[in-house]
C-alpha cells in the first residue's frame, strides 16, 4: 500500500536533470491515482502514476507544458495514451456526485479506486478487499467505484464511494471528482492507497455476490451453461468477431450470426445431454437473440441490474461447467461454477486466463477443472472434452488426493 496522507511517500527524479522532485499533491484523474511533482532545481512540473491496479507494472509519467508522456510502449494505446489525452483535454463541464454509504466510523484508511473502462478491470480491483482487510485489519478501507460494481462491495468496508461515471466515460478526467474525493479524504487523519493488482488472488468470492459456490451435494439436477453475449461471438472467424466488438453499430447487420451461434449451442447441449442426461442445462449472459427449446432454460438478460445479476450469479452456482468466449463474462461464471471451459479466440492468448477466478488450491484439481480450449475446436470434439470433464471428476478427484486425505487422516490420529 502506498501513504499519501499525512504525507505523500513517492520517490522520483526529474526527467529532464535527473534531480530529487517534489510531492506536491495526490491527483485522482479518475482510472490513475496520481501525483503532481516539481524538481527542485529546474521546477519542472510531471503528473506521474502511483502503482494502482495496471500502473503496477505499466506506469506512465507526463511531463508538462507539453504532455510528453513517458512510459510502457507496450500499453501505450490502451492505457498511456488515454490517460495523455484526459489530461490535455479535461471534462470540465460535466457534473460529477458521489454517493458514500458510510458502514463505520475510522480515521486512518486505506483506498481502493475501482473506476476503470472496463467491468473486468473494475471487479478485479474490488477483489483486492479481502486482501486489504486480512493485511491491515488496523485500517478502514474505503472503495470508490461505479453504480455497476457497488452491489458486490464486502460488508466489511468502512465506506463505499459510489461515482456516476459510467464506463464508457472512465478514460475521462474529471476535474470535479478530483476536487471532491480530496475535499473527503480531509475527513481522516492517515490514509493509503491500495495496489489494487489487476489480477488479484486470495479473495472468497462469496464474500463479494452473497452467493455460495458450486456445492455437488446440494444439486441434485446441477447446470451444464453456457455464457453468452451477443458482441462475442463463438466463431472461428476472427475477423468478424473483432468488428462485432470493435463496431457496435454494425451488429444489427450481422445479427444472422447470433442464429448461427444459437444453433451451435444447441448441437453441443445435445451431444453432452446424451452422455448426462441427469443435467439440466442453461444459457445465461447478456442478450437475448434467438429462442431456444423447452429443455434449455434461458437464463439471459437484456442488461444487467443488481437483481438479475444477484440470479445470474446463482445460475452459475449451480452449474457443474460453465462455457464460455474468453472475456470478462467469464469472471464471475468460473467464480461460483464447479468447472469451466474457456474457449480462447486466436488473438486472446496473450490474456491466457486473465479471466479466470480460480478457486481451487490444489494444482492438479486446477487443472482439470479449468480448461482453456482454442475456438476453432470442432464441436463434438469440445462436447467430448466436457462430457469427459464431467462423467471423469468424481474418479479423477479421488486418484489426485487420495493421498493427501490419508496423510491429513494420519497426523489427526496421531495428534
Amino acid at each position: 500500500m502506498l501513504k499519501i496522507k499525512p504525507s505523500i511517500e513517492f520517490a522520483s527524479c526529474c526527467e529532464l536533470c535527473k534531480s530529487e522532485v517534489t510531492n506536491e499533491r495526490i491527483l485522482w484523474q479518475g482510472i490513475h491515482v496520481s501525483v503532481i511533482t516539481r524538481c527542485r532545481n529546474c521546477q519542472s512540473e510531471c503528473i506521474e502514476d502511483l502503482s494502482v491496479g495496471h500502473a503496477t507494472y505499466s506506469p506512465y509519467k507526463v511531463i508538462l507544458p507539453d504532455y510528453q508522456i513517458i512510459g510502457d510502449p507496450k500499453a501505450l494505446k490502451w492505457l498511456g495514451q488515454p490517460f495523455k489525452n484526459s489530461l490535455q483535454a479535461p471534462s470540465e463541464d460535466i457534473e460529477i456526485n458521489i454517493d458514500i454509504k458510510k458502514n463505520r466510523q475510522a480515521s486512518r484508511v486505506i483506498i481502493i479506486n475501482c473506476i476503470d473502462y472496463l467491468y473486468g478491470h473494475s471487479l478485479l480491483k474490488l477483489l483486492n478487499a479481502e486482501r486489504e482487510k486480512d493485511e491491515h485489519d488496523d485500517l478502514g478501507i474505503v472503495v470508490i467505484t461505479q453504480k455497476a460494481l457497488e452491489w458486490m462491495v464486502p460488508e466489511f468496508v468502512s465506506e463505499v464511494w459510489t461515482v456516476n461515471i459510467p464506463f464508457s466515460k472512465a478514460r475521462n478526467y474529471y476535474p470535479l471528482l478530483d476536487k471532491k474525493i480530496n475535499k473527503e479524504l480531509e475527513r481522516f487523519e492517515e490514509i493509503y492507497v491500495s495496489h489494487a493488482y489487476s489480477h488479484p488472488d486470495r479473495f472468497n468470492i462469496e464474500n463479494f455476490t452473497r452467493i455460495a459456490k458450486y456445492n455437488p451435494e446440494h444439486s441434485a439436477a446441477p447446470r451444464v451453461t453456457f455464457v453468452w453475449r451477443d458482441d462475442r461471438l463463438w466463431s472461428n472467424n476472427y475477423y468478424i468477431s473483432k468488428v462485432m466488438q470493435k463496431y457496435p453499430s454494425v451488429r444489427r447487420y450481422l445479427k444472422p450470426l447470433l442464429y448461427i451461434q444459437k444453433r451451435k449451442v444447441i448441437r453441443l447441449f445435445k451431444r453432452v445431454r446424451s452422455s448426462c442426461p441427469q443435467h439440466k442445462f442453461t444459457v445465461a449472459g447478456l442478450g437475448k437473440t434467438g429462442k431456444f427449446p423447452d429443455w434449455i432454460s434461458d437464463e439471459r438478460v437484456k442488461s444487467f441490474n443488481k437483481d438479475n445479476e444477484v440470479q445470474t450469479c446463482r445460475v452459475y452456482s449451480e452449474s457443474r461447467v460453465v462455457i464460455g468466449v474468453h472475456g470478462s463474462n467469464m469472471l464471475l461464471p468460473s467464480a461460483h461454477a464447479g468447472m469451466t471451459i474457456d474457449l480462447m479466440p486466436m488473438d486472446r492468448w496473450g490474456n491466457f486466463a486473465q479471466d479466470i477466478l480460480f478457486q481451487e488450491s490444489n494444482n492438479r484439481l486446477t487443472s482439470y477443472k479449468y480448461r482453456l480450449i482454442p475456438i476453432e475446436t470442432r464441436l463434438p470434439i469440445l462436447a467430448k472434452i466436457i462430457t469427459y470433464q464431467i462423467t471423469g471428476y468424481q474418479h479423477y478427484s479421488h486418484q489426485m488426493t487420495e493421498g493427501i486425505r490419508r496423510e491429513a487422516a494420519l497426523q489427526t490420529g496421531v495428534s
